[in-house]
């Protein structure tokens, strides 16, 4: 018997650590979520930029910035991996859309700031 209050302290004492280790580390690094631009993801949600973005069907999809101004865009899209980024915030996708290519994620435009008249 007096074992077993020695083994609860122990493990209480483990515990302990584990959070104290764990509230001193710094904010989330990105093993799941908030992942860094060039690191692996699965979905836009998971990346800082919010653009996950993969070059063809088969290639692996890596967190990436948004398009700029003047750049290739795509719209956003509820899949969540784009072959091209949304624009950045504030510019707009400009470009044909259709019901095909919303569908197969295939709408490019080019990003531009609504506000300036071109």
């Amino acid at each position: 018997m007096p074992a077993e209050p020695l083994v609860m302290e122990k493990v209480l004492v483990l515990l302990l650590i584990a959070l104290a280790v764990a509230h001193a580390a710094p904010g989330p690094r990105g093993l799941i979520i908030n992942l860094e631009d060039g690191e692996l993801c699965l979905n836009s949600a998971q990346c800082k930029s919010k653009c996950c973005q993969h070059d063809s069907l088969l290639s692996l999809a890596r967190c990436t910035h948004k398009a700029s101004e003047n750049s290739r865009c795509s719209p956003k899209t509820i899949y969540g991996i784009y072959y091209l980024c949304p624009c950045e915030r504030g510019l707009a996708c400009e470009g044909d859309k259709s019901i095909i290519g919303a569908i197969t994620n295939t709408n490019y435009g080019t990003c531009r700031d609504p506000s300036s008249k071109q």
